[in-house]
C-alpha cells in the first residue's frame, strides 16, 4: 500500500496556504509539499521534490487540478507522467481520483479537449498566415523591433495553447527566438526558454 503525499501552491507570497494545506491533511496525507510561486514559472521546487518523492502505488492528493501547472497541456502531461509510473492522482476539489475509471476517463476527456482546441488554434494560425501571404503580407522577420498585431497575436495564442518556442517559430515564420520572447514578455507572461 503506498503513501498519500499532498502537493499545495498559491501564486504569491503574500497568499495563504492553510485552506489547501488542511484540505490535504483531512484528505490523510501523510507529507505535503508547497510552493509559493506562479503557476508560470517554470521551476517549483515543491513541485520537483514531491515528485522526486513518489513512487509506484503512492496517491498524490491536490487541492484543483490548476495547482500542477501554468497550462492545461503542462497538466495532462504531469498527468500521464503519474500514470506512467503508477501514481494515482486526486484532485479534490474537482472530484476526480485516477485510481478509478471514471477519473481515468475524465482525464482522457480533458487530453483530448485540449489537444483538439490546440489544434484548432494552430489551423486558425496556419490559415491566417496564408491568407495574409496571399494579400502580400510580408512574414518572418520584421522591419523594426515591432511585429504587426496580427502575428503576435499568432504567437500569444500559440503559446498559450502549449506549444514550443521552436514550433511557433516555424509555423509564423519568426526566425528570431528573442522577437517571441519579447512579444511574451510585452504581456507579462514569462517564457519557458527551453
Amino acid at each position: 500500500m503506498g503513501e498519500i503525499i499532498g502537493y499545495a501552491r498559491v501564486s504569491t507570497r503574500e497568499q495563504n496556504l492553510s485552506s489547501q494545506i488542511d484540505a490535504l491533511d483531512n484528505a490523510g496525507c501523510i507529507r505535503i509539499f508547497t510552493d509559493k510561486i506562479s503557476g508560470k514559472e517554470f521551476k517549483r521546487e515543491g513541485l520537483t521534490a514531491c515528485l522526486d518523492y513518489l513512487r509506484a502505488d503512492d496517491t498524490l492528493v491536490i487541492y484543483r487540478l490548476d495547482r500542477l501547472g501554468r497550462s492545461v497541456k503542462e497538466m495532462l502531461d504531469l498527468c500521464a507522467k503519474l500514470e506512467q509510473r503508477q501514481i494515482k492522482l486526486v484532485s479534490l476539489q474537482d472530484k476526480l481520483d485516477t485510481s478509478t475509471a471514471v477519473g481515468r476517463f475524465t482525464m482522457q476527456i480533458l487530453a483530448s479537449l485540449a489537444e483538439y482546441n490546440r489544434n484548432l488554434i494552430l489551423e486558425g494560425c496556419k490559415a491566417g498566415i496564408e491568407a495574409a501571404k496571399k494579400r502580400g503580407v510580408r512574414l518572418g522577420r520584421q522591419e523594426g523591433v515591432k511585429m504587426k498585431k496580427p502575428k503576435k497575436e499568432a504567437v500569444l495564442q500559440l503559446y498559450k495553447a502549449g506549444s514550443s518556442i521552436a514550433q511557433i517559430m516555424e509555423i509564423t515564420g519568426i526566425r528570431s527566438k528573442q522577437t517571441i520572447y519579447n512579444y511574451l514578455n510585452e504581456e507579462q507572461i514569462k517564457p519557458n526558454r527551453k
